[in-house]
């Protein structure tokens, strides 16, 4: 059996699995909901706040193809796939990213239009 790290076994899959932070998943919800993203969120807070299950929740629910309620429906390909096999959903980790041509590459990738999703994230 292979090990799994706990915060990631029991990592939040939708925004009804997310405890703690009511405000900001309404929010979230009703930007998808009526079709108004913003080009930028930051989610920021003490470590173990749910800032990246959130973010990840959302790049999936922003570009799910069946999505009413504002959350990820868990049926359509989007919702399913997995996010390392996605070339428009990149995860920047803050911490090891932190120099300027790191920055630099980032900023070039983002100004690219998605390839395939709705959004890019």
């Amino acid at each position: 059996m292979a090990y799994i790290s706990l915060y990631r076994k029991y990592r939040p899959k939708k925004f009804a699995d997310v405890v703690g932070q009511d405000v900001v998943i309404k929010i979230l919800t009703n930007s998808i909901i009526s079709g108004k993203i913003g080009h930028a969120y930051i989610f920021s807070g003490p470590r173990g706040t749910g800032k990246t299950s959130v973010a990840k929740i959302f790049s999936k629910a922003v570009n799910c193809n069946s999505t009413s309620t504002g959350d990820i429906c868990n049926r359509c390909s989007i919702c399913k796939s997995d996010f390392n096999d996605e070339i428009d959903i990149i995860e920047i980790d803050a911490a090891s990213n932190n120099g300027v041509e790191e920055i630099r590459e980032i900023r070039n990738n983002v100004k690219l239009m998605p390839s395939h999703l709705k959004y890019k994230v």
